[in-house]
């Protein structure tokens, strides 16, 4: 479990399969469509939507063809990636830097033709040990609640929601300087 659960986080520690898999995981769509969402062309992701693949992080839903040639249509699998152990570490802040990274890029860069404001919020909650499972749980209810409710749909708009649900720990305090009183 843990190593499948690495190589998901290294696999998707790139801020352009990151996006890929947004886009993956919202309905099945060609690589060619996912390249034109993200404005880049399709040779640039095809190795991409190979490691993602390996990884067991999007699957080939079906093939179709077009034109003479064989569409590949894939869709993102729907799971938790987690693991506690100290040797998936790095992996999950490669992940969390990149995730972060892409929704501070978000923020510092509203498209154009956009009518309503971001929203950006930071609430640090002083939760017993027996509440906090039940906060994440209901954090994740949450945002799976949101993603039943507004489908992805070619005609609408794309907002991004960033959830982190860490502990804080408290600052260093500044180390003491040493007197050099020389009498």
């Amino acid at each position: 479990m843990l190593k499948r659960s690495v190589a998901d986080l290294r696999a998707l520690a790139h801020p352009l399969r990151l996006r890929m898999m947004e886009l993956f995981a919202e309905s099945p769509k060609t690589t060619k469509q996912v390249a034109d969402i993200l404005g880049q062309p399709p040779t640039r992701l095809y190795h991409h939507v190979a490691a993602l693949e390996r990884a067991g992080l999007l699957v080939l839903k079906e093939k179709r063809k077009n034109r003479g040639t064989v569409e590949k249509w894939y869709a993102g699998i729907s799971r938790q990636i987690q693991g506690t152990a100290k040797k998936g570490k790095g992996a999950r802040r490669a992940v969390a830097a990149t995730v972060l990274e892409q929704a501070k890029q978000e923020m510092l860069s509203r498209p154009a033709g956009t009518k309503e404001a971001a929203l950006l919020a930071r609430l640090v909650l002083a939760l017993p040990p027996s509440k906090i499972a039940a906060v994440r749980k209901r954090l994740f209810d949450t945002i799976q609640s949101l993603r039943t409710e507004f489908p992805s749909t070619d005609d609408c708009e794309r907002w991004a929601v960033t959830v982190a649900f860490a502990p804080v720990t408290a600052p260093r305090a500044p180390r003491a300087r040493r007197s050099t009183n020389r009498s």
